[in-house]
Parts: C-alpha cells; sequence; structure tokens
C-alpha cells in the first residue's frame, strides 16, 4: 500500500508541475526541518498536513503539522534514551483502537486512508509516537502524579451533586516564549512561594500578560465546573490562599491562586461543551479585526474583508480544546476575547468565547476523581518537559 500510494504521489506530481528524475527525488525527499540532525522531509511534512486535515477537518493546519512532528522527533528521542520501544503488538493494538473511535477496523482505516493519498507508514508512526509518548510520561512521572486521598476527599465532595461548588481565583499568565522560557519558570517558581493573596495580585498587575492584570489578576466567582477539564481537579486541591503549580503551555505559563470557595443549595452543571471562534492572521490584521467585532458573528464579516484573516468557530468539548486556549478562557465571558502571539513571528490568534452549553452534573466515583487529578497532573508534567526539550534542542528550517 505505501509503494502504491507513494507511486500516485509522485505520478501526480510530475504531471502537475513537469518535474522528473532526480530533481524529483531531491525536492520531495530533502529536510525542510531539522531536529538535532535528524531530518523531517517534504514529503513528510505533506502527509502530515494531509492527515492532520482529515482528522481535524480543517485545512489551516499546515503550522500545526510542522509543530507536530518537531515535537514527535523530541518524544521519540526521548524513549530512546530511556530505552523505551513498543512491540509490534502493542503498536498494532494501539492502531486497531485508533481505527475502533472512528467505527472502523483497521485494515479499513487504512484503505480509506490510502484513498485520501495518506500512507500507512504516516498513520503508524502518528499511533507510535502517541502511544510511546505516554510510556514516556509514565517512567518519568508516575510516581509524582498520584494524588493523596485528602485531594480525592476534597476532589470528591467539589464534584459531587450535593451543590454547586464556586471559586474565586487569581491568575497570573507569564509570557514564555522559547528564548523567556528559562527565565520564566525561575520567576514562577518564586510566586509559587508567595503566602499572601495581596501579594499574589500585585504581581499579577506587574507581570501578567493577560487582561485580568488590570484588576490584580483577580477574577470572578466562577463554577468549578466552568473551569476547564484539566484543570478543575488542580483548583480542587487547593486550600484558599494556595497557588497551582506552574502550568506551562505555549508561549507561556499560568498560575492560579485560590482566594476563596462557596457552596451554593443549587446543583452545578457542568459543561458539555464549549463554541468559540479562531481568527489568525497578521498581528496587525487581528488587532484592527479585535476593535471592531463585539460579537462571535461579527468575525465572519471582517474575515472576509481581509484576504490575510482566517476563521474557523469550533464547538469542542472541554477535554477536546487544547491546554493553552482551554485556560484562558477561565477569565473570559461570552463574546469577550483576548490576542494570543503566534509560533510565527508577525502572526497572532485572536480566541473569543461564543457561548457555553451546560448538561446535568452526574455523580462521580471516587476512581474516576483520582484517575483526573492524575491525569490532570502528568499532563502539565508532560507539557513542561517537552517545552524543555524543545528550549534545548537544535532545530532548523531549511
Amino acid at each position: 500500500m505505501l509503494k502504491l500510494t507513494l507511486r500516485k504521489y509522485l505520478t501526480a506530481l510530475v504531471l502537475i508541475g513537469g518535474v522528473t528524475g532526480p530533481s524529483l527525488a531531491q525536492s520531495l525527499f530533502d529536510p525542510v526541518i531539522s531536529v538535532d540532525r535528524s531530518a523531517i522531509t517534504q514529503y513528510e511534512l505533506e502527509q502530515r498536513i494531509q492527515f492532520l486535515r482529515i482528522l481535524e477537518r480543517s485545512t489551516d493546519v499546515d503550522e500545526r503539522a510542522r509543530e507536530s512532528l518537531i515535537d514527535d522527533h523530541l518524544k521519540m528521542a526521548a524513549a530512546s534514551l530511556l530505552g523505551i520501544a513498543l512491540s509490534e503488538d502493542i503498536l498494532t493494538q494501539a492502531m486497531s483502537a485508533f481505527a475502533a473511535n472512528a467505527n472502523r477496523s483497521l485494515g479499513q482505516l487504512l484503505i480509506d486512508l490510502a484513498q485520501d493519498g495518506i500512507d500507512e507508514k504516516t498513520y503508524r508512526d502518528y499511533i507510535e509516537v502517541g502511544t510511546t509518548w505516554r510510556e514516556v510520561v509514565r517512567s518519568r512521572f508516575a510516581s509524582r502524579g498520584n494524588p493523596t486521598e485528602e485531594e480525592i476527599d476534597r476532589a470528591l465532595a467539589s464534584a459531587g451533586d450535593q451543590g454547586g461548588i464556586q471559586v474565586l481565583l487569581t491568575e497570573i499568565v507569564l509570557p514564555a516564549a522559547p528564548e523567556q522560557l528559562a527565565n520564566a519558570r525561575q520567576t514562577a517558581e518564586r510566586l509559587t512561594r508567595i503566602k499572601s493573596t495581596s501579594q499574589f495580585s500585585e504581581q499579577a498587575r506587574l507581570l501578567s500578560a493577560s487582561q485580568s492584570r488590570n484588576n490584580g489578576g483577580k477574577l470572578e466567582w466562577t463554577n468549578l465546573n466552568d473551569l476547564p477539564a484539566g484543570l478543575r481537579p488542580i483548583i480542587s486541591g487547593l486550600h484558599p490562599g494556595q497557588i497551582t503549580e506552574p502550568l506551562e503551555v505555549q508561549n507561556a505559563i499560568v498560575l492560579f491562586q485560590l482566594r476563596d470557595v462557596a457552596e451554593s443549595s443549587a446543583t452545578g452543571a457542568k459543561i458539555s461543551a464549549i463554541e468559540y471562534a479562531l481568527l489568525s492572521g497578521p498581528a496587525e490584521a487581528v488587532a484592527t479585526a479585535s476593535r471592531k467585532a463585539d460579537t462571535c458573528d461579527d468575525l465572519f464579516g471582517l474575515a472576509k474583508a481581509e484576504p490575510g484573516l482566517k476563521l474557523t468557530i469550533q464547538s469542542q468539548t472541554p477535554d477536546q480544546i487544547s491546554r493553552s486556549i482551554a485556560l484562558r478562557f477561565t477569565s473570559l465571558d461570552k463574546n469577550e476575547f483576548i490576542i494570543l502571539p503566534a509560533a510565527q513571528t508577525g502572526q497572532a490568534d485572536l480566541v473569543m468565547l461564543c457561548a457555553r452549553v451546560h448538561m446535568a452534573l452526574e455523580n462521580v466515583s471516587r476512581t474516576q476523581i483520582a484517575g483526573n487529578l492524575r491525569s490532570a497532573r502528568l499532563t502539565s508534567l508532560a507539557d513542561g518537559y517537552l517545552a524543555e526539550l524543545r528550549s534545548t534542542a537544535d532545530i532548523i528550517f531549511h
């Protein structure tokens, strides 16, 4: 199947571009990115772009494809250092499980992908990296992810149906582009040692990149169930005055301090989906659009009028939203937005909250709560480890 798909791909390039012989092979398999002297070829990049377009049902995936391939190389290098490698049986099981989530057998999925020009190896590599990385995270951080019984008790009480839990938080968002990451980590470590809510708020005014800095980083009363899924168990484990561990996301480090907790008699409702708009393009054009948009609907006309802007409206469960975006929703109400710097210089992303969709709160078990706490902590540790790998890697774009 690999040879057949590749032959079709090469033939198409010849017919479209009139490229033949050695020049075709050279352009197709030359490295476009090097990660610590490990090459990512043009062919790998085009395959990943096509795969993500199908996976995410979006055409605006080129930058994510590049970033994900870089991350993949770093993850597999980390696994190699730890001596972690998947057996053929485990990899096949993982590939089959992914296919089952799409209501396909593995064979059926491979046929579907081949018809869309995607090689079996592209799919295989994607699954292998994800499964291997989970083993790396377990190997490095398993002992640090287990919650205490007291933390489970507090989280279980918060998630139960005895009433709605509300929290008062203060946030600090530290800019942490790759060249700022080391200093940002030192600052974040210093901030975690603060014991006073007023001192933490003052640091938010001085250091935070979030719009909430104008109010000392102080957020309004928030239903616990309205927090991002990954943040909810972390906040549940805090006492008033305590601060979360630094949460590393793309180009930022986020910290929250719990100021107060209140319980209402009404049962809380948790979020089943968040609808939000993502407007991407040149930073100046994005800033101009932000001054003209009062609602998510306004963004359609603005994106249509400016060719350099790309607009997507997404409705996702809290678990599906990328962590870097989900944490920013904590301080946003409907039709409020935040502008984030993009990975590419001179570009920016505007994220606007369109709606939160709630559903009835379900009872959760102690095992589920423990699993959620552990998963949230491991995710935070894994994100931080990957950011550290990127900061020390030699990444060259050809």
